[in-house]
């Protein structure tokens, strides 16, 4: 009988220490979860969590956060290769400078002739044109490449020619410049006078415009009234535009006009930039 009191008084208390203890790990679970801060619900649709070079998590809107890490991405990029080709350049010439001095000095003398450039001329080309349409239209008639040879135009050192815009290899300041020479019919073969059906002004713009903005931008244009010529079969205007701008890598030149139906005779008209 001794022994079996025993036996149950150790019973007892191994249960009474076996509760005592999941009180303990109850209370201290329900601590944890009361001093956990609250979080916030994520919506993985609209937002996201990305993790910064300090190793912190910031979160918010997915499209301002990752149209912030492309820009941020895109300019090292930017920058590691202008360093990189800063660097090559410099490693050349001080090679060079260490074999041949004449050879360097030939270079540098020819290096400041290699500056881009070009000259595009006119082609005879019809450009579609909504009749009433004045918005400004890209001119398009333009030889450019092979075209250019046995002509005054040309294209030097990394320009390149697409969907009539001049594309700038190098950044830098340029000067650019634009000539357009416009027909408009005064009198049919008869003799009978014409009734133009546009009597609004002509616009004759340069714009430049990049793929890492949203629309081209007006560099510099030149406005004027339309005129009757008192003699003649056609009114004939001119328009001629010069300027310098500072341009980046990647920039696209074009010429634009208010009513393309003008260009009837193109080949004296001209269109070019070279990097000063």
């Amino acid at each position: 009988m001794h022994t079996s009191n025993m036996t149950d008084i150790l019973l007892k208390r191994l249960t009474i220490v076996s509760v005592l203890l999941l009180l303990i790990v109850l209370i201290t679970v329900l601590c944890i979860v009361w001093t956990m801060p609250d979080s916030k619900q994520i919506d993985a649709n609209t937002n996201i969590c990305l993790k910064n070079n300090n190793n912190n998590v910031q979160c918010g809107e997915t499209i301002e956060l990752l149209h912030a890490l492309f820009e941020k991405k895109i300019l090292s990029a930017y920058i590691e290769a202008e360093t990189r080709e800063k660097n090559q350049t410099k490693i050349y010439i001080e090679d060079s400078l260490k074999h041949n001095v004449q050879l360097m000095s030939d270079y540098k003398n020819t290096l400041w002739d290699m500056k881009p450039s070009a000259k595009l001329v006119g082609i005879h080309e019809k450009q579609d044109h909504i009749s009433g349409n004045h918005s400004m239209t890209t001119v398009t008639c333009w030889r450019h490449d092979k075209d250019l040879f046995y002509t005054t135009g040309f294209q030097r050192y990394g320009i390149r020619f697409q969907n009539g815009r001049l594309i700038v290899p190098v950044s830098g300041t340029y000067y650019i410049y634009s000539f357009l020479g416009l027909t408009e019919r005064r009198l049919t073969d008869d003799g009978i006078p014409v009734e133009s059906n546009n009597m609004h002004e002509i616009k004759h713009a340069m714009h430049k415009y990049n793929v890492l903005d949203t629309v081209a931008m007006e560099i510099a244009s030149n406005l004027q009234s339309r005129k009757n010529a008192s003699e003649g079969y056609f009114n004939y205007y001119t328009s001629q535009i010069a300027t310098l701008a500072k341009l980046r890598a990647g920039d696209e030149i074009s010429v634009k006009l208010s009513d393309v139906t003008l260009l009837k005779y193109t080949g004296n008209n001209y269109f070019g930039l070279h990097l000063i």
